[in-house]
C-alpha cells in the first residue's frame, strides 16, 4: 500500500510540474504559485500579460482569455478548485483580490461567450469549428467582474458578468450571483419552486 501511495504522490508531483511549466508560457505567474494536474490556462489571445496570477496561489481549474479580448488579474494567495472555470472576453476583464478561495465546480464568466441571436450564434460556432476563435469582436455581451479580498465562493456557484463582490463576502454553494454583493455579505442560493 505504501508503494502505491508513493507512486500516486510522484504522479501528482510530475503532473503539477508539467502544468506549471505550460502555465508560465500563457500567463505571468507569481513566485511559489503551483498548478494541479487539472489546471489549464487557455490564453487564446496569446499575450501573456492578459493573464496574471499572484504569488503563493494554487490552481486546479481552468482559466481562459478569448482571442479577441479579455483579461484575468488574480492577486496573491488564491485557490481555484477542480472543475472551476474563469472565462474573460471583456476589455477590462476579471479582477480577483487576495486571499480568495474558489471551491470546485464554480463558473466565473464576464461574458455570454456567444451571441444572443440564434443565427449569429450558429454562425459563430461554425467559424470556431473551421478557423478557431475569432480575433475580432464577434458581438457577444461582456461586462467586467471584480471580486474583493478574502472572498469565499462555495462549490457550484456561478458569478455572472458585470458583478462586483465586496471584501470578505461568502457566496454559498449553488448560488447564482447576478448583481453586486456588498462587503461581509452572505449570499444563499435562490429558492426554487418545487411542484
Amino acid at each position: 500500500m505504501r508503494i502505491f501511495s508513493a507512486i500516486l504522490a510522484l504522479r501528482r508531483r510530475f503532473w503539477s510540474w508539467i502544468a506549471t511549466g505550460a502555465a508560465r508560457e500563457n500567463a505571468i505567474i507569481g513566485s511559489r504559485t503551483k498548478f494541479g494536474a487539472g489546471a489549464e490556462i487557455f490564453n487564446i489571445h496569446g499575450d501573456r500579460s492578459r493573464v496574471s496570477i499572484g504569488s503563493d496561489s494554487h490552481l486546479d481549474g481552468h482559466l481562459q482569455v478569448f482571442a479577441h479580448e479579455g483579461r484575468i488579474k488574480i492577486d496573491d494567495w488564491f485557490y481555484l478548485g477542480p472543475g472551476s472555470t474563469i472565462w474573460s472576453s471583456d476589455p477590462v476583464g476579471i479582477k480577483i483580490g487576495k486571499h480568495v478561495h474558489v471551491s470546485w465546480g464554480v463558473a466565473i464568466h464576464d461574458t455570454n461567450s456567444h451571441p444572443m441571436d440564434p443565427q449569429k450564434r450558429f454562425a459563430q460556432m461554425q467559424a470556431i469549428f473551421r478557423e478557431g476563435h475569432p480575433r475580432v469582436d464577434p458581438g457577444i455581451r461582456s461586462a467586467p467582474i471584480t471580486i474583493g479580498d478574502d472572498v469565499w465562493i462555495g462549490n457550484s456557484a456561478m458569478i455572472m458578468k458585470g458583478v462586483t463582490i465586496g471584501d470578505r463576502a461568502v457566496i454559498s454553494a449553488g448560488s447564482i450571483v447576478r448583481s453586486d454583493v456588498p462587503a461581509d455579505a452572505l449570499v444563499r442560493p435562490e429558492p426554487r419552486l418545487v411542484k
